[in-house]
Protein backbone atom coordinates (compact mmCIF):
# COMPACT_ATOMS: atom_id res chain seq x y z
CA UNK A 1 0.00 0.00 0.00
CA UNK A 2 1.49 3.36 -1.18
CA UNK A 3 1.08 5.50 2.42
CA UNK A 4 2.18 8.84 3.25
CA UNK A 5 3.17 10.23 6.44
CA UNK A 6 2.23 13.63 7.15
CA UNK A 7 4.75 14.72 10.16
CA UNK A 8 6.51 11.36 9.77
CA UNK A 9 9.77 12.51 11.47
CA UNK A 10 8.06 13.50 15.25
CA UNK A 11 7.87 11.40 18.44
CA UNK A 12 5.39 9.22 16.73
CA UNK A 13 5.32 9.87 13.40
CA UNK A 14 8.75 8.34 12.70
CA UNK A 15 7.49 5.20 14.69
CA UNK A 16 4.75 5.10 12.23
CA UNK A 17 6.95 5.23 9.51
CA UNK A 18 9.42 2.31 10.74
CA UNK A 19 6.66 -0.09 11.30
CA UNK A 20 4.66 0.81 7.87
CA UNK A 21 8.37 0.17 5.89
CA UNK A 22 9.01 -2.89 8.02
CA UNK A 23 5.73 -4.40 6.58
CA UNK A 24 6.66 -3.75 3.20
CA UNK A 25 4.41 -0.67 2.56
CA UNK A 26 5.63 2.02 0.07
CA UNK A 27 5.74 5.12 2.35
CA UNK A 28 6.25 8.66 1.94
CA UNK A 29 7.13 10.92 4.52
CA UNK A 30 5.85 14.46 4.22
CA UNK A 31 7.96 16.73 6.20
CA UNK A 32 9.71 19.67 6.05
CA UNK A 33 13.21 18.52 6.47
CA UNK A 34 13.95 15.07 5.71
CA UNK A 35 14.64 12.51 8.77
CA UNK A 36 18.68 11.70 10.04
CA UNK A 37 17.83 7.92 8.42
CA UNK A 38 15.75 6.84 5.58
CA UNK A 39 13.95 3.31 6.51
CA UNK A 40 14.16 1.15 3.94
CA UNK A 41 11.12 1.54 1.29
CA UNK A 42 10.51 4.79 2.81
CA UNK A 43 11.26 8.21 0.77
CA UNK A 44 10.88 12.22 1.95
CA UNK A 45 8.80 14.40 -0.14
CA UNK A 46 9.20 18.08 1.76
CA UNK A 47 6.38 20.15 2.44
CA UNK A 48 5.33 22.80 4.18
CA UNK A 49 2.58 22.90 6.27
CA UNK A 50 2.34 26.67 6.47
CA UNK A 51 2.71 27.60 2.90
CA UNK A 52 1.10 24.10 1.78
CA UNK A 53 3.85 24.12 -0.74
CA UNK A 54 4.98 20.78 -2.12
CA UNK A 55 1.72 19.05 -0.70
CA UNK A 56 -0.07 18.42 -3.94
CA UNK A 57 2.62 16.55 -5.70
CA UNK A 58 3.93 14.45 -2.33
CA UNK A 59 -0.21 13.39 -2.36
CA UNK A 60 -0.09 12.07 -5.95
CA UNK A 61 -0.67 8.42 -6.05
CA UNK A 62 -0.97 7.75 -2.21
CA UNK A 63 -4.27 5.54 -1.20
CA UNK A 64 -4.23 6.32 2.27
CA UNK A 65 -2.40 9.50 4.53
CA UNK A 66 -1.57 8.99 8.14
CA UNK A 67 -1.28 13.16 9.52
CA UNK A 68 0.38 13.27 13.02
CA UNK A 69 1.93 16.39 12.17
CA UNK A 70 2.01 18.90 15.58
CA UNK A 71 1.97 22.53 16.10
CA UNK A 72 1.99 24.60 19.24
CA UNK A 73 2.39 28.37 18.67
CA UNK A 74 0.34 28.37 14.94
CA UNK A 75 -2.11 25.34 16.31
CA UNK A 76 -5.62 27.03 14.29
CA UNK A 77 -3.71 27.63 11.57
CA UNK A 78 -2.02 24.20 11.16
CA UNK A 79 -3.94 21.76 13.03
CA UNK A 80 -7.68 23.27 11.85
CA UNK A 81 -7.40 25.52 8.95
CA UNK A 82 -4.37 23.06 7.76
CA UNK A 83 -6.22 19.98 8.38
CA UNK A 84 -9.55 20.83 6.34
CA UNK A 85 -7.31 22.02 3.17
CA UNK A 86 -5.33 18.86 3.65
CA UNK A 87 -8.47 16.73 3.66
CA UNK A 88 -9.70 18.90 0.14
CA UNK A 89 -6.20 17.74 -1.35
CA UNK A 90 -7.30 14.43 -1.09
CA UNK A 91 -10.30 14.09 -1.92
CA UNK A 92 -8.69 15.81 -5.40
CA UNK A 93 -6.09 12.98 -5.29
CA UNK A 94 -8.53 10.32 -4.62
CA UNK A 95 -6.81 9.36 -1.81
CA UNK A 96 -9.51 6.92 0.71
CA UNK A 97 -8.69 7.44 3.92
CA UNK A 98 -7.23 10.31 6.28
CA UNK A 99 -5.80 8.51 9.76
CA UNK A 100 -6.03 11.03 12.32
CA UNK A 101 -4.66 11.51 15.43
CA UNK A 102 -5.89 13.69 18.80
CA UNK A 103 -5.68 13.93 22.33
CA UNK A 104 -7.66 12.07 24.53
CA UNK A 105 -10.20 14.45 26.75
CA UNK A 106 -8.68 17.63 25.11
CA UNK A 107 -12.48 18.32 24.80
CA UNK A 108 -12.52 19.11 28.52
CA UNK A 109 -10.06 21.85 28.79
CA UNK A 110 -10.01 25.30 27.55
CA UNK A 111 -6.15 25.29 26.76
CA UNK A 112 -5.19 26.95 23.53
CA UNK A 113 -3.82 24.14 21.92
CA UNK A 114 -6.21 21.92 23.12
CA UNK A 115 -9.20 23.72 21.62
CA UNK A 116 -7.37 23.28 18.50
CA UNK A 117 -7.05 19.78 18.98
CA UNK A 118 -10.60 19.72 19.68
CA UNK A 119 -11.81 21.72 16.85
CA UNK A 120 -9.20 19.74 14.42
CA UNK A 121 -11.59 16.55 15.31
CA UNK A 122 -14.80 17.87 13.91
CA UNK A 123 -12.94 19.28 10.97
CA UNK A 124 -11.82 15.18 10.56
CA UNK A 125 -15.42 13.75 11.66
CA UNK A 126 -16.37 15.70 8.41
CA UNK A 127 -14.09 14.65 6.00
CA UNK A 128 -15.47 14.42 2.38
CA UNK A 129 -13.40 11.09 2.31
CA UNK A 130 -13.04 8.11 4.26
CA UNK A 131 -11.53 8.67 7.84
CA UNK A 132 -10.22 7.04 11.07
CA UNK A 133 -9.38 8.97 14.49
CA UNK A 134 -7.41 7.96 16.96
CA UNK A 135 -7.32 9.73 20.31
CA UNK A 136 -4.89 8.73 22.53
CA UNK A 137 -3.75 9.34 26.20
CA UNK A 138 -0.90 11.33 27.24
CA UNK A 139 2.86 10.03 25.79
CA UNK A 140 5.27 8.47 28.54
CA UNK A 141 7.71 10.64 26.16
CA UNK A 142 6.24 13.75 26.78
CA UNK A 143 6.08 13.11 30.72
CA UNK A 144 9.87 12.51 30.65
CA UNK A 145 10.71 15.73 28.63
CA UNK A 146 9.07 17.53 31.70
CA UNK A 147 10.01 15.93 34.46
CA UNK A 148 13.77 16.46 32.81
CA UNK A 149 13.60 20.32 31.63
CA UNK A 150 11.68 21.04 35.26
CA UNK A 151 14.60 18.69 36.88
CA UNK A 152 17.51 21.14 35.63
CA UNK A 153 15.86 23.89 38.28
CA UNK A 154 16.34 21.00 41.12
CA UNK A 155 12.52 20.95 40.97
CA UNK A 156 10.25 17.83 40.47
CA UNK A 157 6.06 18.56 39.70
CA UNK A 158 4.12 16.87 42.94
CA UNK A 159 0.35 16.90 42.56
CA UNK A 160 -2.70 13.97 43.02
CA UNK A 161 -3.61 15.05 39.49
CA UNK A 162 -4.15 10.90 37.66
CA UNK A 163 -2.75 10.24 34.27
CA UNK A 164 -2.59 7.01 32.34
CA UNK A 165 0.37 7.43 29.71
CA UNK A 166 1.09 5.53 27.08
CA UNK A 167 4.12 4.61 24.79
CA UNK A 168 4.48 6.25 21.38
CA UNK A 169 5.30 3.21 20.07
CA UNK A 170 1.88 1.88 21.01
CA UNK A 171 0.23 4.63 19.74
CA UNK A 172 1.89 4.00 16.40
CA UNK A 173 1.98 0.69 15.95
CA UNK A 174 -2.18 1.49 16.40
CA UNK A 175 -1.79 3.73 13.59
CA UNK A 176 -0.42 1.28 11.35
CA UNK A 177 -2.78 -1.56 11.81
CA UNK A 178 -5.84 1.42 11.05
CA UNK A 179 -4.30 3.10 8.01
CA UNK A 180 -4.34 -0.88 6.39
CA UNK A 181 -7.52 -1.41 7.62
CA UNK A 182 -9.65 1.04 6.01
CA UNK A 183 -11.48 3.90 6.98
CA UNK A 184 -13.72 3.04 9.93
CA UNK A 185 -15.40 6.76 10.11
CA UNK A 186 -15.23 6.20 13.72
CA UNK A 187 -13.03 7.29 16.70
CA UNK A 188 -11.41 5.19 18.49
CA UNK A 189 -9.74 5.69 22.23
CA UNK A 190 -6.74 4.22 23.99
CA UNK A 191 -4.46 4.87 26.91
CA UNK A 192 -1.90 3.52 29.17
CA UNK A 193 -2.08 0.56 30.68
CA UNK A 194 -1.68 1.84 34.28
CA UNK A 195 -3.55 5.15 36.21
CA UNK A 196 -0.96 6.94 38.70
CA UNK A 197 -1.04 10.40 39.53
CA UNK A 198 1.78 12.75 38.89
CA UNK A 199 2.98 12.84 42.13
CA UNK A 200 4.10 8.86 42.25
CA UNK A 201 5.33 8.85 38.26
CA UNK A 202 7.88 11.66 39.44
CA UNK A 203 9.22 9.90 42.19
CA UNK A 204 9.34 6.80 39.65
CA UNK A 205 11.41 9.11 37.00
CA UNK A 206 13.74 10.17 40.05
CA UNK A 207 14.62 6.53 40.96
CA UNK A 208 15.23 5.70 37.41
CA UNK A 209 17.06 8.75 36.99
CA UNK A 210 19.07 8.87 40.30
CA UNK A 211 18.14 12.16 40.51
CA UNK A 212 16.70 14.39 43.62
CA UNK A 213 14.62 17.33 43.82
CA UNK A 214 12.43 19.93 45.55
CA UNK A 215 8.69 19.30 45.26
CA UNK A 216 6.77 22.15 42.72
CA UNK A 217 3.39 21.23 43.29
CA UNK A 218 0.87 21.53 40.17
CA UNK A 219 -2.05 23.12 41.14
CA UNK A 220 -4.74 24.51 38.27
CA UNK A 221 -7.35 26.83 39.57
CA UNK A 222 -11.29 26.77 37.97
CA UNK A 223 -12.59 24.44 35.97
CA UNK A 224 -9.46 23.18 34.10
CA UNK A 225 -8.04 22.07 37.59
CA UNK A 226 -11.55 20.31 38.32
CA UNK A 227 -10.78 18.10 35.51
CA UNK A 228 -7.41 17.29 36.07
CA UNK A 229 -7.87 16.62 39.34
CA UNK A 230 -11.30 14.16 38.21
CA UNK A 231 -9.31 12.50 36.20
CA UNK A 232 -9.91 14.32 32.57
CA UNK A 233 -6.80 12.84 31.04
CA UNK A 234 -7.64 9.29 31.75
CA UNK A 235 -9.98 6.52 31.04
CA UNK A 236 -9.97 2.87 31.92
CA UNK A 237 -12.49 1.45 29.77
CA UNK A 238 -9.77 2.71 26.96
CA UNK A 239 -6.39 0.77 28.40
CA UNK A 240 -4.59 -1.41 25.99
CA UNK A 241 -1.70 -3.37 26.81
CA UNK A 242 1.93 -1.76 26.82
CA UNK A 243 5.05 -1.29 29.03
CA UNK A 244 3.92 1.18 31.77
CA UNK A 245 6.02 4.47 32.65
CA UNK A 246 7.83 2.13 35.29
CA UNK A 247 8.67 -0.16 32.53
CA UNK A 248 9.13 1.96 30.06
CA UNK A 249 11.72 4.16 31.58
CA UNK A 250 13.78 0.66 32.90
CA UNK A 251 13.74 -0.05 29.25
CA UNK A 252 15.74 2.73 28.35
CA UNK A 253 18.72 2.65 30.83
Amino acid sequence: MKIAVVGGTGMVGGKVVAKLAADGHDVRILTRNPPAELPSGASHHPIDLKTREGLDSALAGIETVIDVANEQKAARQVLVDGTADLLRRCEAASIDHYVGISILGCEKFGFKYYAAKTAQEEVIRSAPIGWSLLKASQFHELLEMVFGSVARFRLSPTGSIPLQTIAASVVAERLAAIAVSGPTRETETIAGPRIETLAAMSRTWRRAEGRSALPLPIWLPGKAGRELRSGGLTDPDATVPGPTFGEWLADRH
